[in-house]
């Protein structure tokens, strides 16, 4: 696995990844229906890639080779696995430190639990030092444990509870 920073060309595995990848973290706690919040997520990766730009927000992919089975042609290509969108000039809201902020991550399906997640957060990680910022963050949906194991086995530490009610 391989990872390198994303451009505008990588939009369209992104989208359609963003849409797949959100079915996992989708509340049990919101009750709408499944056509309802594709729709809505959507309208949200339309606007995504202009909003990376105009933050300075950086891109992540990570790849595997196509070796497999290809002829000598084919091979050296690469296969888009995940991605991960780090906006790195966020600010903690209570404090005001500077802080990287994973807006989203997402791996495909077939290769979830095989490092793809961690070599995203590695890059992540590795940007912020460079760029002399001290805390990574992000949110998770607290029913995605497969998720969760993967944030604190990198160091992730619960900081703050997001309660919802539903109150009708």
């Amino acid at each position: 696995m391989q990872v390198r920073e994303g451009t505008v060309r990588d939009w369209p595995f992104m989208y359609a990844l963003g849409k797949i990848g959100m079915l996992d973290s989708i509340s049990p706690w919101r009750k709408q229906p499944i056509e309802d919040t594709l729709k809505y997520r959507e309208g949200f990766l339309t606007g995504f890639w202009t909003w990376i730009q105009n933050t300075g927000s950086v891109v992540f992919i990570v790849e595997v080779s196509e070796k497999n089975g290809k002829s000598s042609a084919e091979e050296g290509k690469a296969q888009k696995i995940g991605y991960l969108v780090l906006h790195s000039t966020s600010r903690e809201e209570l404090t005001g430190l500077s802080q990287g902020w994973i807006m989203d991550i997402g791996v495909i399906p077939e290769w979830r639990g095989r490092g793809a997640g961690q070599v995203l957060l590695k890059a992540a990680e590795e940007h912020c030092r460079a760029q002399g910022i001290h805390y990574l963050g992000l949110a998770v949906s607290s029913h995605n444990v497969r998720a969760l194991k993967l944030y604190e086995k990198f160091g992730f530490a619960e900081e703050r509870k997001l309660l919802v009610k539903c109150i009708d």
